[in-house]
């Protein structure tokens, strides 16, 4: 009996073995590759579609062709799909803009006829996009090229604004190595646990079999009848006491295998809640509002962005304001949980409160009044400072709109344009007349630039005895009405536009030159208007640089750069380069539009303007407004000091210009004193 008992014993331990094996092999391992294979793949599109929203956000802001360039051959260059994956970009007519590998060099790989469908590369990667399908094909490798047999992925999206195909590059060999060390560690784990159940198994044997032995032995020795005893105790009972252990064995193994999944799906959680969560603010991000709301048909989405941040960044440092952000994303947590709404960190400084579940417009209506209000008189105290600081927001609402976080944003951009605290989009803001009107004028600027009908007007400025002692020139645009009489158009029409159409160089250009030819003509000086955003524009520069290199010196010392104050200036550095290269040259700098903008007094001590031009909005009421005197009076202070010639700007009066005489103002500009002209010799 003993013999038999322990043959059976092995078999049964062989037996479950192999099935143990066959488990772990055929079952376990391949349903654990397979999800993480998948959750590998999902990630990397994730990754690829978080690339192509930069580079199509990059080549909507970035106007420059050349640092557009450089920013998405950055962008690309430092990012890899997979283990060896990465993004390439293809022009429409098939023609490699950009490759990181190097693969492309050759331009004719494009055209490589696939074997598996008999099709160009190129063509399939078009017939793909269409499809809105993921591209598999087979490819060759650097250390086999003769072998197209080693299967490809490709996501492709395509950008208008560059005209190209963003298409992505990997093998699909390199997820599924990802989880070659898994296969490894299941395995390992699985014989160490088959081995430590064997032991468990044997130790029990032996404590159960051998007293079972020596019972049988003893009975023997009692001249016992066996056949009585084995009624009590039958082998098959020994077999099914075993059996019953190794039912056990196999429960705590489907257990460790649960438990293994479970420790997968935690881990694949905390990648998507890097991916969907902000750190700093702990909130959801913009890829997680998307991925929300894109299962529901009626969304309302507000953007809060808060005004003026990078003042916050500025005079308080970045970790302050870091801290700003944090303070504001508890408010809108508190404030969210009165409407039932989401919030999200999209970007930066700008903010989401998402409702997708329609409330009804009476409270909604209060819900953007509320908002509006949410932080006035609210500061945010910064404890390590000790400090209230004070914040504005503006809002962009879209209501039920089918893409809501872009018309959210419209309406947003729109607000801000208009210093408006809020904005509600409306389909009105896309119509066609709206694009009808951008075609009108994009045809009628082509045509003034073509016959040269770019005329610049010069409106006098006057010292205190009234003399007149320079221009400011200024654009317009010459045209023919209905009854044939010749008009002009003033450039609030059609400025905007013309950025938007990449036209705005080419009429800078014309009205440039022209008054560069008439300063010639005149013992007085001539001012033209530069935005930070032309000094920002390298190919204005180049083209201003060869206006300028026609010029004597002697006329270059009675020119003048007027530069908007009230333009967002990001960067002083570069602004008191770009002065310091022309006042080498002999040209003046005036500040425009000084007291509209942040009027930060210490970046002009650095900048040391020969001229300041005071707003016309302080100018105009000066005569009814106190506050707007003593702003006046005090930059008047201030330019004295520092030896700084004032003008006055919307001189509309002679009660204002006396006011203005009594102040101190050196130099005068407005209807009052002159028009606008065409011709001013």
């Amino acid at each position: 009996m003993n013999n038999k008992i322990f043959l059976k014993i092995g078999w049964l331990f062989i037996i479950s073995l192999l099935f143990y094996l066959f488990f772990v092999v055929f079952y376990l391992s391949p349903k654990v590759n397979n999800y993480l294979t998948q959750t590998e793949i999902e990630n990397s599109k994730i990754q690829f579609d978080k690339i192509v929203s930069i580079i199509n956000n990059k080549s909507k802001t970035i106007e420059n062709k050349v640092e557009l360039k450089k920013e998405i051959d950055l962008l690309l260059t430092s990012f890899t799909l997979g283990k060896t994956g990465y993004i390439y970009l293809v022009d429409n007519s098939g023609k490699i803009i950009f490759d990181p590998s190097g693969a492309f060099q050759n331009q004719d790989l494009l055209t490589t006829i696939l074997p598996q469908s008999g099709k160009k590369l190129f063509d399939e990667i078009k017939n793909s996009y269409n499809k809105r399908e993921v591209l598999e094909y087979n490819w060759n490798k650097i250390y086999d090229p003769l072998n197209y047999k080693y299967t490809k992925m490709s996501w492709i999206e395509y950008n208008k604004n560059l005209d190209s195909y963003v298409v992505s590059s990997v093998y699909k060999e390199d997820f599924s190595s990802y989880v070659q060390g898994i296969n490894s560690l299941i395995l390992n784990i699985s014989m160490l646990l088959f081995g430590m159940l064997a032991i468990i198994g044997i130790f029990i044997t032996i404590k159960v079999i051998t007293p079972i032995n020596k019972m049988f032995s003893e009975v023997k020795k009692a001249n016992i009848d066996s056949n009585t005893f084995e009624n009590g105790v039958k082998t098959k009972d020994e077999i099914g006491f075993l059996a019953t252990q190794f039912n056990t064995l196999l429960d705590q193994v489907e257990t460790n295998r649960v438990n293994f999944e479970e420790q997968v799906q935690v881990k694949t959680k905390e990648i998507q809640n890097r991916l969907y969560y902000d750190d700093l603010t702990s909130l959801k991000n913009r890829y997680a509002l998307e991925d929300d709301i894109k299962d529901n048909e009626f969304v309302s989405i507000a953007l809060i962005d808060i005004d003026a941040f990078d003042d916050i960044n500025e005079l308080y440092g970045f970790s302050t304001g870091n801290l700003v952000l944090i303070e504001v994303a508890k408010i809108l947590n508190e404030f969210s949980s009165k409407y039932s709404v989401s919030v999200y960190r999209i970007y930066g400084n700008v903010y989401c409160l998402a409702d997708k579940k329609m409330m009804g417009f009476a409270k909604y209506n209060e819900f953007i009044t509320e908002l509006e209000t949410l932080f006035k008189n609210r500061p945010i105290y910064v404890e390590q400072l000790d400090i209230d600081i004070f914040i504005n927001i503006t809002l962009g609402i879209s209501i039920a709109q089918e893409e809501p976080i872009k018309t959210a944003g419209i309406a947003l951009k729109k607000a801000k344009k208009n210093n408006m605290p809020f904005f509600v989009y409306n389909n009105e803001i896309d119509t066609k007349e709206i694009i009808k009107k951008s075609i009108y004028w994009r045809e009628k600027l082509k045509k003034a630039i073509e016959e040269s009908k770019v005329t610049p007007f010069y409106q006098a400025i006057f010292d205190r005895n009234k003399n007149i002692v320079k221009y400011e020139t200024l654009m317009r645009i010459e045209d023919v009405n209905e009854k044939g009489e010749i008009t002009y158009i003033s450039p609030y029409l059609f400025l905007d536009i013309s950025v938007k159409t990449k036209q705005y160089l080419q009429l800078s250009n014309q009205v440039i030159s022209k008054a560069l030819n008439d300063l010639i003509k005149t013992d007085k000086q001539i001012s033209i208007n530069l935005s930070f955003k032309d000094i920002l524009d390298s190919e204005f520069i180049v083209s201003l640089d060869k206006s300028l290199d026609k010029l004597e010196n002697i006329h270059k010392q009675r020119l003048v750069f007027e530069i908007l104050e009230s333009d967002y200036i990001s960067d002083y550095t570069l602004l008191e380069d770009f002065i310091n290269k022309y006042r080498n040259q002999g040209i003046k700098i005036a500040i425009d539009d000084f007291g509209t903008g942040y009027s930060n007094f210490a970046h002009i001590l650095k900048i040391r303007p020969n001229y300041i031009k005071i707003d016309g909005s302080l100018i105009k009421n000066i005569n009814t407004d106190k506050n707007s005197y003593e702003m006046v009076k005090s930059v008047v202070d201030f330019s004295k000091a520092l030896n700084i010639t004032t003008i006055a700007e919307f001189v509309h009066s002679s009660e204002v210009f006396d006011l203005l005489l009594e102040l101190g103002i050196n130099e005068f500009q407005g209807f009052y004193l002159a028009e606008p002209k065409t011709n001013i010799f």
